[in-house]
């Protein structure tokens, strides 16, 4: 039956085969003949043309011989006329030489001149001679034939009379053949000349040609009309089809028919030569084809089945596995499923599944532990929660697309991690629990601490013995220690919790380099021990980073070092280890002679492996903690850490500490501009550009108190356009763009179409942002913007910094000092703990302030609400009210109210906490005078 049908395949083909052939070539076939046809058609006309100038210009040529005195005095012994006739005699004979034998020139008394060439056509034959017998004056031009040649006569008449006649011997066979030799192509086609009564008078195939539908031609030439047709034609007895074409001609009086033929027979033969071959050839590619075909169809029906078998193991599989898999196609409709998946969705039987709707995953307010806790590696996506009666069941589920049927699918695998993530659960707790223990600790240790710190700040403002200051250093000196060892360990936790937000402001390396070194001198016997301190050349200087954190680093790793050498060397080199456009990467060494240590020590003071409980050294009253927090830093910081003993400067002494970290680049934008003519603030042209929303009017209004020549305008398309337009007017070109940046427009964009522009190198660019996060400062170093402030800022800090730019304006004129803060502000300090409650109490009355009390969040509450005050004063940790809800109950009634947190409490969750009811600013307990200070001067200055 298989062969049979391969059979009946194969005759198919074969048949498509040949009638595709067939249809091509009869196409081929068609192109070619009207190709030829018009080919024909196109020569025959050229030669028919030809003819046609011929016969137009033939009579009118003899004219110009016999339209002259020179013809009547040539047989009159005149040389020159008969010269200049003979002249023009051979010119006409040269021109038509391909149809004219001879001429001959006789007047009426029986003289006669004629001229023929020799057959070489180089030598002329020239006669001259008397007749015995006058010839026959002809009286008109026409065509004579004596046998079997032409002449054309034309009379000559001198004085209305008849002189005497030329006469041009003329062959048509000779014409003819000339014509036709440019257009002869043996091999197919060939030419002839056909009189009215259809006989060939000419032809160049050789043999005996006779053509059949002649009668169609001599219509056509007795009309006067081109005629193209297809007939036969025989040579010597052989008939063969031809293409013929014609063109009606009439040459001296004479209607000829110029007929151009051409075989068909060759294309016939091509057609068929090419044919045969191609469907001989496809027709045993087919047959091959078909046998590769038959053996593909074997092996696939072998794969196949293997598949099947392959798949039916699978499903085997999948059933056995312990955990679900559903398969479900484009429109979430289950196609597949196993009982696992069965009984963790609720159905009796995996069978009960297919047809129903896959649910999709639901991701609800319980489930925010993904985002937080998962990291990188995961998503929340990938996992699903089931609630059967009053337990939850986690699902951790992996997706992959498969191909079942028709269409595509996606296979879910979810595998029961409930334990994994109850374990989790358990542990975040733990760890949610020591986080709030250690911010509990720290709020417990900084309450009275904030007393003890607070009354030494009064303390050494009076005036006091040397034994009484002495005493009151130690106390300083014991309080700040408790108050480090609370931040180390705080500092430690946000590490570890991972919710330590470093800063990124610019700052000079050297100068805390230098300051963390010369604090370090200050714990050693200078006597005994030598500190040196290297910064290389090539590291630059001015960066951007957290200088607190990178001080916190080097006077940990610094103080330990001291506190472990007493005799001999520490030496400090800081190097750059890699440098781009956007970071640099420096390295730190330290190393000394003091101490040596083994492995496991080192991992103990460096914190590999250590826990809250790790080894305090027992001859220094420092925290444990410093070195362990000195490398976590450096890790979020991005660099890498490691210690090795001994250190390579004493022998078997010491210990070498290497670190480095990423810092970026503060390479402000080099700007060749001279402002020295620039001289006062109201010379600074300053554009300012703001969103199309708003406009800080706290922010203009600063600007205008300096006396800058400010315009404003809103950010649009044509903005861009207009700073590149106003670079053309050196009259009122701007020297100073300031652009704002606030939570609804983003100014970033701003600064990056001006820098793409090219135009950022032509002014002094400063951007006033209220909307800081981390990167800002970065972006705009990058941008081409020279000056970053961050609102709120006070206005000698815009003061500054627009006169670094402009160095000569108001030389004479001090820079705007800050006015005194406000006497007469309102204060309420709501704190529940009697001795903060003296402290700040003494602080504000030393500042000259005068204030209320309120015991806890709820009086605070109700005085806020008898009584409007300027500034209040929270705690964050109080009995029945705690200062979060009293600051949201007190600004839901009067929202101009500044409430300012007095919290030991600086975990990351607390100051959100705060921000969301309102508060806006914090001063961390212990609280220090100088904060108090700097707080009022920012907000409550006079002007």
């Amino acid at each position: 039956m298989k062969k049979i049908l391969i059979i009946v395949i194969s005759v198919i083909v074969f048949m498509i085969i040949v009638v595709a052939c067939f249809f091509h070539y009869k196409t081929l076939y068609d192109k070619q003949l009207s190709a030829r046809i018009t080919y024909l058609e196109r020569h025959v006309e050229l030669a028919g043309h030809f003819t046609d100038s011929i016969n137009r210009n033939f009579s009118k040529d003899i004219k110009q011989i016999i339209l002259t005195d020179d013809v009547i005095c040539f047989f009159t012994g005149d040389e020159a006329c008969r010269t200049r006739t003979v002249d023009r005699m051979k010119l006409f004979f040269i021109r038509y030489s391909d149809f004219v034998t001879g001429i001959k020139l006789y007047d009426n008394n029986r003289n006669e001149f004629s001229l023929k060439s020799d057959e070489t056509g180089i030598n002329w034959l020239e006669h001259n001679f008397v007749l015995h017998e006058q010839d026959e004056i002809i009286l008109e031009e026409k065509l004579m034939k004596q046998g079997r040649i032409y002449s054309w006569v034309i009379p000559v008449i001198h004085k209305d009379k008849p002189f005497g006649n030329i006469e041009v011997n003329i062959d048509y066979l000779k014409f003819f053949s000339n014509l036709f030799d440019e257009s002869l192509f043996s091999h197919y086609q060939w030419q002839w000349v056909m009189s009215p009564e259809g006989d060939v008078i000419f032809s160049n195939r050789k043999g005996g040609l006779k053509f059949s539908s002649i009668n169609k031609l001599t219509e056509a030439l007795e009309k006067g009309e081109r005629e193209t047709l297809m007939h036969s034609a025989e040579v010597d007895g052989k008939p063969f089809g031809v293409i013929s074409s014609t063109y009606p001609v009439n040459l001296l009086q004479r209607d000829l028919c110029l007929v151009f033929s051409s075989s068909v027979e060759g294309l016939m033969k091509y057609i068929i030569e090419n044919t045969l071959p191609v469907v001989f050839g496809s027709s045993v590619m087919m047959i091959i084809l078909l046998f590769f075909v038959s053996q593909i169809i074997r092996e696939l029906k072998k794969e196949i089945k293997s598949r099947e078998l392959l798949w039916n193991t699978i499903l085997k599989m999948v059933e056995e596995f312990n955990a679900a898999v559903v398969i479900y196609n484009s429109d979430r409709e289950i196609i597949r499923a196993n009982n696992k998946a069965a009984e963790q969705f609720g159905y009796a039987s995996a069978d009960n599944m297919k047809g129903e709707i896959y649910p999709e995953p639901a991701f609800i307010d319980e489930n925010n532990y993904f985002s937080k806790y998962l990291g990188g590696n995961f998503n929340r996506e990938q996992f699903v929660i089931l609630k059967k009666d009053k337990e939850e069941i986690i699902l951790f589920r992996t997706s992959m697309p498969v191909t079942l049927g028709k269409g595509n699918s996606t296979m879910d695998m979810l595998v029961d991690v409930t334990m994994l993530e109850t374990a989790r659960k358990q542990e975040a707790i733990a760890s949610t629990a020591k986080s709030e223990f250690l911010a509990r600790m720290s709020y417990e240790i900084r309450t009275p601490l904030n007393g003890i710190i607070g009354l030494t700040d009064i303390l050494e403002k009076q005036d006091l013995t040397d034994e009484a200051k002495n005493v009151l250093g130690l106390l300083r000196r014991s309080g700040e220690l408790l108050l480090n060892i609370i931040n180390d360990v705080l500092d430690f936790t946000k590490i570890v919790s991972g919710r330590m937000i470093l800063d990124e402001i610019p700052f000079s390396l050297r100068e805390e380099v230098v300051y963390c070194y010369d604090l370090a001198r200050t714990n050693i016997n200078e006597s005994r021990v030598t500190m040196t301190c290297n910064v290389e050349e090539n590291v630059p200087d001015k960066v951007i980073g957290d200088p607190y954190r990178l001080r916190q680093i080097l006077t940990n790793l610094l103080n330990h070092s001291a506190e472990n050498t007493s005799e001999g060397k520490i030496s400090l080199v800081c190097r750059l280890l890699e440098n781009s456009r956007e970071t640099l990467k420096l390295g730190f060494e330290l190393t000394d002679t003091g101490k040596s240590f083994d492995r496991e020590s080192l991992k103990k003071i460096f914190g590999d492996n250590i826990s809250v409980e790790s080894k305090v050294h027992q001859d220094d009253d420092e925290s444990g903690f410093s070195t362990i927090l000195a490398r976590k830093l450096v890790g979020l910081m991005g660099g890498e850490f490691s210690a090795v003993s001994p250190s390579g400067l004493d022998d078997d002494k010491g210990v070498r500490v290497s670190f480095s970290i990423t810092l970026y680049p503060n390479c402000k934008p080099s700007k060749n501009l001279n402002f020295d003519n620039i001289s006062s603030f109201g010379n600074i042209r300053t554009l300012v550009i703001t969103g199309s929303q708003t406009r800080d009017e706290d922010i203009l209004g600063s600007l205008h108190k300096l006396g800058l020549a400010l315009t404003v305008t809103t950010y649009h398309k044509s903005t861009i356009n207009q700073i590149r337009e106003n670079l053309k007017h050196k009259g009122k070109r701007y020297q100073l763009l300031v652009i704002l940046d606030d939570s609804e427009f983003d100014g970033f964009p701003v600064v990056g179409e001006i820098n793409d522009n090219g135009l950022s190198g032509e002014f002094i660019i400063m951007m006033i942002s209220s909307n800081d996060v981390m990167g800002n400062l970065r972006k705009c170093i990058l941008s081409g913007v020279d000056h970053y402030i961050i609102k709120p800022y006070e206005l000698k800090e815009v003061y500054e910094t627009i006169k670094t730019s402009f160095p000569q304006v108001d030389k004479s004129v001090p820079a705007p000092t800050n006015e005194k803060a406000r006497r007469d502000l309102r204060i309420l300090v709501v704190e529940d703990n009697k001795m903060n409650q003296k402290v700040i109490g003494t602080m504000l009355k030393s500042l000259g302030y005068s204030f209320d009390f309120a015991d806890d969040g709820y009086a605070g509450y109700i005085q806020a609400k008898t009584r409007h005050y300027d500034v209040i004063f929270m705690d964050l940790i109080m009995p029945e009210m705690d200062g979060f809800e009293s600051a949201r109950k007190i600004l839901e009634f009067d929202n101009s109210i500044l409430i300012v947190a007095f919290t030991a409490d600086s975990m990351p969750e607390s100051k959100k906490k705060a921000e969301m009811s309102g508060i806006k600013e914090f001063i961390p307990k212990p609280v220090r005078i100088d904060d108090l200070k700097k707080f009022f001067t920012s907000h409550f200055i006079n002007n």
